[in-house]
């Protein structure tokens, strides 16, 4: 039985959740090690990046990485899950906001912004899953958190229908719901999301994305290797350091890699910064750098090997 290591690029189509993408997937590849690396809504689509055998543990570096969206938001109504599948909630009629007016509200929610997740979210307050409280009506208390936007634009804005299109290129944990909703509390309505399209994640493309009936295909016919991406994949955001001879042993037991034992500076690094680690052109890990008043110095310690 064939094994993979790598990630698999997947086009989530609407209808399905994550979690169904993971699952028959694993049925595809007959292995039960398969990972994603950040949730898409059921009625969202594009691309879902899964991290497969040994990449499972890899998941929380690839998580990290930018993403890019295309949103529909959807002025003039509110909803209790921020998206055109819930519950209406409040509604404007004949609002009559013009392109100039949304252009010029988008504008302020560039950069780092505060942003209260939606109550229909896997966001966990108090140990319970927000979506939980949701469902038994239960009230809770919603903390705002900070998320980074680096890239804001306007797509498409529609005066008749009160609908706009935006590209967004945002931090991990950044909701297009809750990005929508205040929007419109922005320009002094209502809003929610409409349609979502997730175009990449970090390194990995929406163009290059199969469809669960190409992945079933690319197995049937044994051509899927050359769609699984190899361990380093979109890992470039990272420094690295490569163990000298000496060092190896030190690396392949998770032990602490001193400056004497890599090839690389420590001039460069951070507290707490998170390093590739390599063997000769080998990824064999992740690591943490760490600053240190001892004789040894600043040391790097290996966090996960693969």
């Amino acid at each position: 039985m064939k094994q993979y290591n790598g990630y698999l690029n997947v086009y989530k189509e609407k209808g399905m959740t994550s979690h169904d993408v993971v699952f028959k997937t694993r049925k595809l590849l007959k292995t039960k090690k398969i990972g994603h690396t950040g949730t898409l809504d059921p009625d969202a689509e594009g691309v879902l990046v899964l991290c497969i055998g040994k990449a499972t543990k890899m998941v929380e570096y690839i998580t990290d990485h930018e993403k890019v969206y295309e949103a529909e938001v959807v002025l003039g109504m509110e909803t209790d899950t921020c998206d055109l599948s819930g519950v209406v909630t409040n509604e404007k009629q004949n609002i009559g906001i013009i392109q100039a007016v949304f252009q010029k509200v988008l504008e302020q929610f560039s950069g780092t912004i505060s942003q209260k997740p939606p109550i229909y979210s896997a966001i966990r307050v108090n140990g319970k899953k927000l979506y939980h409280y949701a469902r038994n009506g239960e009230n809770v208390e919603i903390p705002s958190r900070l998320v980074h936007i680096s890239k804001l634009s306007l797509l498409e804005f529609s005066e008749k229908t009160q609908r706009a299109i935006i590209r967004v290129t945002c931090s991990k944990g950044t909701y297009m719901r809750s990005l929508c909703r205040d929007i419109g509390t922005a320009l002094g309505t209502y809003g929610c999301m409409g349609s979502l399209t997730r175009h990449q994640v970090g390194d990995f493309l929406i163009e290059e994305a199969l469809k669960l009936s190409e992945i079933e295909e690319k197995v049937t016919e044994d051509q899927l290797d050359a769609h699984i991406y190899p361990l380093a994949y979109s890992l470039d955001g990272f420094k690295r350091i490569t163990a000298t001879e000496d060092g190896k042993k030190f690396l392949i037991n998770g032990n602490k890699l001193y400056q004497w034992n890599v090839v690389e500076s420590f001039d460069e690094f951070k507290p707490s910064e998170i390093i590739r680690l390599y063997d000769n052109e080998k990824l064999v890990g992740m690591g943490k750098f760490y600053f240190s008043d001892d004789e040894d110095g600043n040391y790097v310690k290996p966090s996960k090997l693969l």
